[in-house]
């Protein structure tokens, strides 16, 4: 079920981080799918939610965003100090760097922010840098600030009079004009995913129009409906992919009562297998026809709601438009029979083709394909408390594209790790 339709760029191409959380310095190239492999409590979680920090600093503000994670403390890198096991210093400041690329024109934008803590503790965080550059076909424009030691914002690059306190930041302001609005706009429609059971499985107040996934799994129902009624070849698309994952399932699809929409899902009642796929091809898969029931959202699996959030994420109408362009889910695989958790890569694969992916896991059964190519593999470790993210070394790349099957068996057996850095360090591949 894979598609042929060409892979667009990356939105985002490279994310450079020091000083978040476990990350103490990373610089990670992004393709239009990557999957984020490594163990519990590697930083799989920390490397995205540096990319959502972004978001969340444009979309409210930077305290709001820090205060959301537990405060500057929580989100500052802790540090052993030498010699002393038992005490850790905090870094001072993190920074956060993203290369993107803008459709439909191959425009091409970096931002930068970094934000560090007040010596004088007048303020609960500074912003100490901020900057951003914009091309576009015909146009280039860029700024920076930086804060004095008189605690001032320095603008440069072409916005005369722009004063800013040491806590803003100036992206949200002239964002709000071209072409800088394309940029902020494109950074704000990124999306998060870390799916919840109870909430995709809720009641949602249709006298409210939703047309997107919440993060959590809101407005399930009401985004089925959209996409049956505007998307419908890819409502069957998604109902196909639910076949493979789920024994005996038909289809997943909207259900109303009253002014709330949820779920409802058909299911086969008949002779297994072949009678199933019979009336598969014949179209024989609606409530009436034979062996046809159906179920309500209480009544269903966890793992068959769950399968169906994360195809509604990778395939909801915004989604597929890349009007939302980039969509990320941790652990897609939760909840999925490990015999069966293979084909969603076939669904995040034909998704990358319209908005990019990025996905984190610790399951080799979602690698369990040939159609994984060993490309999209980002291996991250902790090594002595620090997060180590790099894609495979050339050498183990050649080896997987020779031998694909191997991949799966290598991840379990803990063989498949970072590549070295150019420098030397820890955590080299075995």
């Amino acid at each position: 079920m894979t598609s042929t339709h060409e892979q667009a760029p990356p939105f985002v191409s490279r994310v450079r981080v020091q000083g978040f959380r476990s990350l103490a310095e990373c610089d990670v190239r992004l393709g239009p799918l990557t999957v984020l492999a490594g163990f519990n409590a590697s930083g799989k979680s920390n490397f995205l939610d540096a990319i959502m920090f972004v978001r969340d600093a444009l979309a409210y503000s930077p305290g709001q965003a820090i205060a959301k994670r537990g405060g500057l403390e929580s989100v500052l890198r802790r540090m052993e100090s030498p010699g002393e096991s038992d005490r850790s210093d905090i870094a001072d400041s993190f920074l956060i760097a993203v290369e993107l690329s803008l459709r439909p024109d191959g425009g091409r934008a970096t931002y930068e922010v970094c934000i560090g803590r007040d010596p004088q503790e007048e303020f609960t965080h500074l912003v100490l840098r901020e900057s951003c550059s914009l091309h576009l076909p015909g146009e280039d424009v860029s700024f920076s600030t930086d804060l004095t030691s008189e605690r001032q914002r320095n603008v440069d690059g072409g916005i005369p009079g722009a004063r800013l306190n040491p806590e803003e930041l100036l992206l949200p302001i002239v964002g709000r004009l071209a072409p800088y609005d394309r940029l902020l706009r494109a950074l704000l429609a990124m999306r998060f995913y870390d799916l919840e059971t109870d909430v995709l499985r809720q009641l949602d107040d249709t006298r409210v129009r939703r047309t997107q996934l919440g993060e959590r799994g809101e407005h399930l129902g009401q985004v089925m409906g959209l996409l049956a009624g505007q998307h419908p070849e890819f409502k069957e698309s998604l109902d196909g992919y639910m076949r493979w994952l789920i024994p005996s399932l038909l289809g997943v699809d909207q259900r109303l009562q009253g002014d709330y929409a949820t779920i409802q899902a058909r299911f086969w009642t008949g002779d297994p297998v072949l009678p199933f796929w019979n009336a598969v091809n014949a179209d024989a898969v609606h409530p009436g026809d034979p062996h046809v029931q159906v179920f309500q959202s209480e009544q269903l699996s966890e793992g068959t709601v769950r399968g169906m959030g994360v195809l509604t994420a990778l395939f909801q109408p915004e989604a597929l438009t890349a009007t939302i362009p980039l969509v990320t889910i941790e652990e897609p695989e939760i909840a999925i029979h490990p015999a069966r958790v293979a084909c969603l890569f076939d669904a995040l694969h034909e998704a990358s083709h319209r908005t990019q992916v990025i996905v984190t896991t610790q399951s080799s059964d979602l690698l369990d394909t040939e159609g994984v190519h060993p490309s999209v593999l980002r291996m991250v470790e902790m090594v002595d408390g620090v997060t180590r993210i790099g894609e495979l070394s050339e050498h183990t790349k050649r080896n997987l594209i020779k031998n694909p099957s191997h991949l799966a068996e290598m991840h379990r057996q803990g063989h498949l790790r970072p590549a070295a850095p150019a420098n030397g360090g820890q955590g080299a591949e075995r």
